[in-house]
């Protein structure tokens, strides 16, 4: 045979040969279970060590709910990322009033019958009630440095304040 045939035939079969094996991996084998992973565990891990974990990562989503005199509600989300598979679950959801202004107060509307106690942050921001149910209690995860510090900038972000960490 010619050496151009011989070639062309050789690139047809490892063509074939090549397009019918699987190289992709299934993301769902790979799902992390939240009851299997201590997420308390980790960030007091995370607490200690210099560098961030290269397999996980929390952050913070803040959205606004409503604009009242003197004051902004919003609603904080804390979640929990793979990044191996980037899939995110959500660990933790309140309501949060940020006031305007330093003396500023507040009206608090509560809509429905429930009367929620008010547990403030740090730096003044008042948690006025949960918006679903999660696995995990926002007061509890709040309190890790490094959730705060996401809390914060997304809070920044979102209404553009200048707030310190």
């Amino acid at each position: 045979m010619n050496p151009l045939k011989k070639i062309t035939v050789l690139f047809v079969l490892l063509l074939t040969l090549f397009s019918f094996v699987k190289k992709e991996i299934n993301s769902a084998d790979i799902k992390p279970n939240l009851e299997e992973i201590n997420v308390i565990n980790i960030l007091s891990k995370q607490k200690y060590e210099c560098r961030p974990s290269s397999k996980y990562m929390f952050y913070v989503e803040a959205n606004l709910v409503k604009k009242v005199r003197g004051a902004n509600n919003i609603n904080a989300k804390i979640f929990f990322l793979d990044k191996v598979s980037g899939i995110k679950n959500l660990l933790a959801s309140e309501n949060i009033q940020i006031n305007k202004f330093k003396g500023a107060i507040a009206i608090q509307q509560n809509t429905s019958e429930k009367v929620f106690q008010t547990f403030v942050l740090k730096n003044g921001d008042k948690i006025i009630g949960d918006s679903e149910n999660a696995p995990y209690s926002f007061k509890e995860l709040i309190s890790f440095e490094s959730i705060y510090n996401s809390y914060v900038y997304a809070t920044n972000n979102l209404l553009e304040m200048k707030r310190s960490i």
